[in-house]
């Protein structure tokens, strides 16, 4: 929406233009890679990574469609548009756009040469289809996709065979960022048709992207295999065609030691989320390569439930943010790998301004004195603060069971918490399925979280929108605010209004704006403790080319999209 007028070139032109700039936004950093191979992509052979995180709410793209979703899925599914790590779009499915001046009508030219796995002609009766399943209340994906995204689509209209209409109730920043992810993937028609099991599954749901679904083995595995007629790969993508490799194979490892053994013993040809102690095993070695890049996502933090305990109190908050020296912290657990968060937003986001950098440094003097005021000044057999009543201090963090780096950080923050301000922190990872009744029962005070979405105005809105602490949320000018995610329980109304502007906003500096004064808000309130930024590696043998293709734009989130992978 940036654009009020966005024409594409023929896709032949825009393959050549836009091959350039992606290399160069993928490009390595200084000293993070090295060891590729040097002759050019060959067809062939079987391409194996190994990932952390099973797809926890099945094979649908549209249920399912979170990050460790993302990750594979996107090997199956195509989209209108896509999305570069500029946060600029290209043509995919659909050749051009254009956007009316108020941003309230999106017609389409598409392609007429695409069709699906199962045969299925892909079409603008195809489109209409899927928008108007992703709008409906009636379809699984509502309450977790359709209601923050999709509800400011009013029609979905067939202008011809390859042509179609989109209006919305009011303009949306992030439209094109929904239709560009997951969460925008056309499938076949006649698959959307399937009883609800099977679309919270993805049983049965047929896509027309380079790879088709094999095999999979719960929890463990998935297999792909190639899509021989796939010719109509993203405008983002390094190469035009069919994809090179003939499988796909998806290893799923939450043990990062276990991923890089079998690496190291070529059991598998890449690995995502390197563990910083694994680094040196890869970067600069023969016969390995090793990326890093950074992220526009939000940050990982820690929301603070001001709705229940401890944290209801603005002093106790300021005192958790303050009492840890989270520089120190950041850099000896993740050895230099990951930098520690100031911002709610990426220093890699084009909306990102410094002026937050240092302002809540550590303060361990402080953060105790903040909780004797707030009357924690009692100490009980094990050391711990209570209260006049005899009750300690216990902040009870609630997460999904966190992968590295998360997990070591949360680990080394409740030790020092505990030294540094005699408050005990109780860790409780679940599953992901079950991570939601439990924020709904209201019974923690801590809910470590990186909120997913494509543009910053949807990851903002669901962390921070009004959410009351049974999970409930609404909506202004037609623009879902809150969402399940939104562990700190925050229901301000002037910040309500800011995300909303964001999201209507059609220019980056008033967008800009409005996140900042959202981020002041956050922070100065304690809502949030920002831990660090997203920084996302990968490693591989030399045989793998295009590595850096596994950076998922803008979110640079490793996923297994082979598309651009070749083996030797």
């Amino acid at each position: 929406m940036r654009r009020q007028l966005v024409r594409a070139l023929s896709l032949a032109a825009t393959a050549i233009l836009i091959a350039g700039a992606a290399a160069c936004a993928s490009d390595p950093e200084p000293g993070s890679g090295g060891g590729g191979p040097t002759t050019a992509p060959a067809d062939g052979g079987t391409f194996t990574v190994a990932l952390d995180s099973y797809p926890s709410r099945g094979l649908s793209p549209h249920y399912g469609a979170a990050f460790e979703a993302s990750q594979v899925l996107r090997n199956s599914y195509d989209s209108l548009v896509s999305e570069d790590a500029e946060e600029q779009f290209h043509p995919w499915l659909a050749t051009s756009w254009t956007i009316s001046p108020d941003g309230l009508t999106y017609d389409f030219q598409l392609r007429d040469d695409v069709t699906f796995h199962n045969g299925e002609k892909f079409d603008a009766e195809a489109v209409k289809a899927n928008i108007d399943a992703l709008r409906s209340p009636d379809y699984p994906a509502w309450t977790v996709l359709g209601l923050l995204q999709y509800s400011s689509v009013s029609a979905v209209d067939v202008v011809d065979p390859y042509s179609v209409r989109i209006t919305l109730s009011t303009p949306r920043a992030d439209f094109l960022s929904t239709l560009g992810g997951l969460s925008g993937a056309i499938v076949a028609p006649s698959t959307l048709r399937a009883d609800n099991a099977k679309l919270t599954s993805g049983e049965g749901f047929v896509g027309s992207g380079p790879f088709m679904l094999d095999k999979v083995v719960q929890g463990q595995e998935i297999t792909f295999r190639k899509n021989p007629d796939y010719h109509w790969g993203p405008a983002t993508a390094t190469h035009q065609g069919a994809a090179y490799v003939d499988r796909l194979v998806v290893k799923y490892l939450p043990e990062a030691s276990t991923r890089a053994g079998l690496l190291r013993s070529g059991e598998v040809d890449a690995i995502g989320t390197v563990k910083a102690t694994d680094i040196g095993l890869f970067d600069g070695v023969d016969g390995f390569h090793y990326e890093q890049t950074g992220s526009a996502a939000s940050t990982t933090v820690i929301m603070f439930n001001l709705t229940h305990g401890p944290t209801q109190d603005v002093r106790v908050r300021r005192a958790l943010v303050r009492g840890v020296d989270l520089s120190a912290l950041i850099e000896n657990v993740t050895k230099d790998t990951q930098d520690r968060a100031w911002s709610l937003l990426s220093p890699d986001s084009k909306y990102f301004d410094p002026r937050h950098d240092d302002t809540y440094p550590a303060d361990i003097d402080q953060a105790n004195s903040l909780l004797d005021a707030a009357g924690w000044t009692g100490r009980d057999g094990d050391g711990y603060r209570t209260d006049a009543g005899g009750s300690r201090l216990k902040v009870r963090l609630l997460a999904t069971i966190p992968t590295y780096p998360l997990d070591d950080v949360l680990a080394a923050w409740q030790a020092e918490i505990r030294q540094n301000l005699g408050a005990e922190v109780e860790l409780e990872y679940v599953e992901n399925a079950l991570v939601y009744d439990l924020l709904a029962r209201n019974d923690y005070e801590a809910f470590p979280r990186q909120v997913g979405g494509l543009d910053l105005s949807l990851q903002l809105n669901r962390a921070f929108g009004s959410t009351t602490p049974d999970l409930k949320y609404g909506q202004i000018d037609g623009i879902t605010v809150g969402s399940i995610v939104a562990g700190s329980k925050l229901a301000d109304p002037q910040v309500d209004q800011w995300l909303v502007q964001a999201t209507k906003a059609t220019d980056d500096t008033t967008r800009a704006g409005l996140f900042d004064k959202v981020t002041e808000f956050l922070l100065d309130n304690a809502v949030a403790l920002p831990l660090f930024t997203d920084r996302n590696s990968v490693a591989a043998t030399s045989d793998v080319h295009n590595l850096t293709t596994l950076f998922d734009a803008p979110r640079n989130t490793v996923n297994a999209w082979a598309y651009d992978i070749a083996v030797n």
